[in-house]
């Protein structure tokens, strides 16, 4: 019962994360590339993986559609999973629900969806 609640509460997440992300394009400028800088794997250990992790964070630092960061999150499970070793086949899922529940622009962290965007002052 236990891990039904926590699948249930998963799914909310994933879902508000998912579909709140829609922000008015008119008040924010595109993001300065050259500002960008990635921590790697973000709260998760940079392994034989950091090169997809710095990738993702180029595509979250500049943002989109919902469709784009489901994208971006989809290269990341695919990059992950494709390296050698055996163990990158089990991190990848893991990256990928944690990138979709905790990567949504409404939590307005460092890390999240479009985070190098910068509000237009008037």
């Amino acid at each position: 019962m236990k891990s039904f609640i926590f699948i249930c509460l998963l799914a909310i997440l994933f879902s508000v994360s998912t579909f709140a992300q829609k922000k008015s394009a008119e008040n924010i400028e595109p993001p300065d590339l050259s500002e960008f800088v990635s921590d790697g794997c973000t709260s998760f250990p940079d392994g034989n993986y950091r090169d997809c992790c710095e990738a993702h964070d180029r595509e979250y630092f500049v943002g989109g559609s919902w469709k784009e960061r489901w994208r971006s999150d989809k290269k990341l499970f695919q990059c992950v999973a494709a390296k050698p070793k055996f163990y990158n086949k089990l991190v990848a899922p893991i990256m990928w629900l944690g990138v979709r529940t905790f990567g949504g622009a409404w939590l307005n962290t460092k890390a999240s969806w479009g985070f190098g965007k910068k509000k237009k002052r008037k």
